[in-house]
């Protein structure tokens, strides 16, 4: 038996998770708010085989490939059963079985927009790498002996997508690439899946909306063009009101940021907390108590643009009246729409202040009952004499819902004392940095005071607004 075995190491894609307060979304930017981002995507140059026996290697994976881009895309459920060696663990198959069931044809339809979803670009092909291959688990290799297979190997893979939405292309984001590692069993002139990098001991490779089962997708016009909202089985309520509601959101964001995003969006209603912790990145997801969460794939801030980037529901949304998952939705859209400009370890009460005031714009008409704690605690004396810290958003009940209130405030004081514009320039100037003293500078060049005029201002804000 031929076995070239090495080490090769990916880069696997996560998500963002924002958590929110009682009735809100949020969406921190970096670790240190609940988020845990992860740029995808190759970055190592291509390389040319050694030799002949490479060289016919790499072209029998690429087919191999091919017909599993082929069989997911087509729904093919023989194909993807004769393409999927018999030695892989059932969770991996079932995988690509549910991939190819959502885009199976739908029974009595011969329409394509019958809430299948269809790809802009959709292929699964061998990543460029220089690094050396990993090595097959010695257990692994063991079972592929004993069925005769001719040699074996850890193929660097990406996966390079758009989603399209009800038709193609729909929303036509940018591409996403999606790096794995999947294990490959050669039998004669064929080529077999038998494992990715969860099989190497690794973190298992982001889940997909498709690989998840019960998927369907409605197209919604939205002012940047198609927008598109995706759910799975028992999500009627929020699939209804985010389909009314999102338009709405998309020109409210609008309003206050400007053209300069998509106006347009990748909405995931989800019906149970598995799936929910599936779309999100393991062990951010808080769904007792939030709403939605956004996640993206990658951002490339010189060149500013974001991709991959959804807004995923708990089931908790189904229960939400629709003002108040109108809130949320506004929320998580404005993060969508700040996200190339804001840096992943952004101070939290400028990204969710601004996020926050977006979103509950125009929803009351007193303080109190947009800011209840934390008008509670103005009223008893503690009016706040400094800005909150990122660890005071942890969701941890009373402090948690004063820190989303004080930071909702700031961005209010700061839109009633000066303007939304300015409110806006505050935003792009602290948010694109960590650095105190830069932080200094833009809230100077913003507003042209300080970071304690600028307290010393909203604390007496603060008390005028809780008389």
């Amino acid at each position: 038996m031929v076995s070239l075995r090495g080490r090769w190491r990916p880069t696997l894609a996560s998500a963002v998770v924002l958590l929110i307060g009682v009735t809100t979304g949020c969406g921190g930017p970096g670790p240190s708010s609940n988020v845990a981002s992860v740029s995808t995507g190759s970055t190592t140059t291509s390389t040319t085989p050694a030799n002949v026996y490479e060289q016919q290697r790499a072209e029998g994976v690429t087919r191999l490939l091919d017909d599993l881009t082929t069989a997911v895309s087509a729904g093919d459920l023989r194909a993807i059963g004769r393409l999927v060696d018999d030695t892989a663990i059932p969770a991996f198959e079932n995988r690509w079985v549910t991939a190819a069931e959502n885009f199976r044809p739908r029974p009595f339809s011969g329409d394509e927009s019958d809430g299948r979803l269809q790809f802009a670009r959709f292929r699964y092909q061998l990543a460029p790498t220089e690094e050396a291959e990993t090595l097959v688990p010695a257990d692994v290799q063991g079972l592929l002996d004993v069925k005769g297979s001719s040699d074996s190997w850890v193929a660097p893979v990406e996966l390079r997508y758009a989603l399209g939405g009800e038709r193609a292309p729909g929303v036509d984001e940018p591409e996403v690439v999606v790096t794995n590692q999947f294990v490959v069993a050669r039998y004669g002139d064929e080529w077999k899946l038998v494992g990715d990098a969860e099989a190497l001991g690794g973190e298992p490779s982001p889940t997909q909306l498709w690989e998840l089962p019960g998927l369907s997708v409605s197209d919604v016009e939205t002012a940047g063009g198609t927008s598109v909202i995706a759910w799975y089985l028992r999500t009627n309520p929020a699939l209804a009101n985010l389909r009314r509601l999102l338009p709405d959101a998309v020109d409210a964001v609008t309003a206050f940021w400007g053209n300069s995003w998509d106006r347009r969006a990748v909405l995931v209603a989800t019906s149970t907390p598995k799936e929910f912790d599936e779309l999100v990145a393991p062990g951010r997801g808080v769904t007792g108590t939030a709403a939605a969460a956004t996640v993206y794939s990658r951002v490339d801030f010189p060149r500013r643009t974001a991709s991959g980037q959804r807004i995923v529901f708990t089931p908790a949304a189904d229960d939400l009246a629709a003002p108040t998952l109108a809130v949320v939705l506004r929320h998580e859209l404005t993060h969508v729409a700040a996200r190339a400009q804001t840096a992943l370890d952004a101070p939290l009460w400028i990204t969710e202040g601004v996020a926050e005031y977006v979103g509950r714009k125009g929803t009351y008409t007193r303080f109190p009952d947009a800011a209840p704690d934390l008008t509670e605690a103005v009223r008893a004396g503690n009016t706040p004499t400094a800005l909150p810290d990122d660890a005071a958003f942890a969701m941890n009940g009373q402090n948690s819902q004063i820190a989303y209130q004080s930071a909702w405030s700031m961005a209010a004081y700061v839109a009633d004392r000066y303007d939304e514009a300015r409110l806006k320039r505050l935003y792009l100037g602290v948010a694109a940095t960590s650095d105190p003293a830069r932080q200094e500078a833009a809230i100077r060049a913003a507003l042209g005071v300080g970071r304690d005029e600028l307290v010393a201002g909203w604390g007496r804000w603060l008390e005028g607004q809780v008389r």
